[in-house]
């Protein structure tokens, strides 16, 4: 992302969304445009950033977390893969290659207005808008039919996987069992006996020095003067 991106103008009660000669672009549901008019339910990229535009007003009776993880189309096939469509409950939305497409998908295998999509409670009202090649829900193809979680919705060639609110799979969080979160943590005690060293220390202050008794010390001087006497008695026999 550009320093200086993009900007996003007032007029006329219109918010128009304008590309500051950026060299990646910028985009609005899938096409990359210079200047246009942005709406509720669109979906603005900049570089990696992705942003969703949403209508204050219907925000105010809302929850807090009722955005948190919107209805989306994630695609798993060709070019798309991994691209998410956020689905907003305020409107349906048109799918198509269509400029004035709520997603907008450049496929020459799409119809200008090729699907029209709405939120019905816990599920999808997914129609198809009279489109050359069909709208296929689970493989079958469908006129007007509701679609829930998990369900396949295929456009021509264009496949993407439903998912509901708040049952994303891929942020699945696994925690630990409870008896071993109970379970009391082992600490070791510290060893009460001296270090030793394995190496030959460096300094005295970091060996142990042998403890040397006061009477071992004089037995043995008593001894070694007790040899020299006998040998001085020895010599002077033999003299």
């Amino acid at each position: 992302m550009a320093k200086h991106h993009a900007k996003i103008l007032q007029e006329n009660n219109k918010h128009i969304l304008k590309d500051n000669n950026s060299q990646s672009g910028c985009f609005v549901n899938g096409q990359r445009i210079t200047q246009r008019e942005i709406l509720p339910g669109d979906i603005i990229k900049l570089g990696h950033c992705e942003i969703i535009v949403l209508d204050p007003r219907s925000l105010a009776d809302r929850p807090k977390d009722a955005y948190a993880l919107p209805w989306r189309l994630v695609s798993d096939s060709s070019w798309l893969a991994g691209k998410q469509f956020i689905l907003l409950p305020e409107r349906s939305m048109v799918i198509g290659r269509g400029n004035q497409c709520d997603i907008v998908i450049p496929g020459t295998h799409l119809s200008r207005r090729h699907t029209e999509i709405s939120i019905e409670g816990n599920h999808l009202r997914i129609k198809d808008l009279g489109s050359a090649n069909g709208t296929f829900l689970n493989e079958l193809r469908i006129d007007n039919a509701t679609a829930n979680n998990g369900d396949r919705l295929r456009l021509d060639v264009y496949t993407f996987r439903i998912v509901a609110p708040d049952l994303d799979d891929t942020k699945t969080r696994m925690r630990k069992p409870l008896d071993e979160i109970s379970k009391p943590i082992e600490r070791k005690l510290p060893s009460s006996e001296p270090k030793r060293w394995k190496t030959r220390p460096t300094s005295p202050g970091n060996r142990i020095e042998p403890i040397r008794r006061k009477g071992q010390r004089q037995a043995w001087l008593a001894l070694a003067a007790a040899g020299i006497v006998a040998a001085a008695i020895v010599v002077f026999l033999l003299w």
